[in-house]
């Protein structure tokens, strides 16, 4: 029965009071062995449905009523530990969930773990970077630059393209005065102006536009500043951006009940995808 009323949380989004009937029905032990039991499935999406009831319980805190103490005793559960093994899943779908909810339950000891998997999926899976460096960010990790460093000297393209998604999630930059973060994003950019690939070049290019456009026109009237965003869209924006094929090759994967995929498979996609487009 509890499990079940997990797996259709996605039916009660955000309702205290259905996640508080589910805290109140069993002790948090037992709670905790149920989760780690639909943790330990192989289908993706009972994974998926459970990582979502733990993001929500731990982000609405104590608002459900007696979830305190499973919330307090959260970080140095089994559940953790299980997420954590879990991030090294053959399935894509069920590595991206743990990712994000590792990030999302503010689990700060997970760094090192997802760290390791940084270095496992770096050249096997580019699509799940942005969300793992993003989470990553969320959680404070203090090596980031290394890890940007380190996709950007990789062979393989589709993980420096995925550089230009990463910059994205780096969000607060003030262009006006350049700080140190814009500075960063612009160094990024001008280097992969330069990159072997041409879509690489082309999303990096407008990107690094955009950036000297947000520097020099914050003082521009609305009308102005508008006209020019128009004018920079129509000279640079690539027909296609690195979210745009993760977001296309995700969705193949999803319809052919796919799980998990080579390099050499999402580089065939990207190729046909390009290639229709000049069809």
């Amino acid at each position: 029965m509890i499990k079940s009323k997990i797996l259709h949380y996605l039916n009660h989004l955000q309702d205290v009071d259905y996640l508080a009937e589910i805290v109140n029905s069993v002790s948090d032990t037992e709670l905790c062995n149920i989760i780690n039991e639909l943790l330990q499935s192989e289908d993706d999406e009972i994974i998926g449905s459970t990582c979502l009831f733990i993001r929500d319980l731990l982000v609405l805190g104590s608002r459900p009523h007696n979830s305190e103490k499973f919330v307090k005793g959260y970080p140095e559960s089994s559940i953790v530990e299980n997420l954590e093994q879990l991030l090294f899943s053959p399935n894509h779908f069920t590595r991206k969930q743990v990712v994000y909810t590792l990030g999302k339950a503010c689990s700060y000891s997970s760094t090192k773990v997802l760290n390791q998997a940084f270095n496992v999926f770096r050249d096997t899976d580019p699509i799940l970077l942005p969300r793992l460096i993003g989470e990553m960010a969320w959680l404070g990790a203090e090596n980031l630059w290394a890890l940007l460093d380190s996709m950007m000297s990789s062979f393989l393209y589709m993980t420096r393209w995925a550089v230009v998604d990463v910059l994205s999630e780096f969000v607060g930059d003030d262009a006006q005065v350049k700080d140190k973060l814009f500075q960063s994003k612009l160094r990024y950019t001008e280097q992969l102006r330069q990159d072997s690939n041409i879509l690489i070049q082309s999303e990096a290019e407008w990107e690094y536009q955009l950036l000297q456009f947000r520097s020099s026109t914050y003082n521009l009237p609305r009308a102005e500043r508008k006209k020019k965003r128009k004018d920079l869209e129509r000279q640079y924006k690539p027909a296609f951006s690195y979210t745009r094929i993760s977001s296309a090759f995700t969705n193949h994967l999803h319809t052919n009940g796919l799980t998990q995929y080579s390099v050499a498979e999402l580089d065939a996609f990207i190729l046909d995808m390009t290639q229709a487009k000049h069809l």
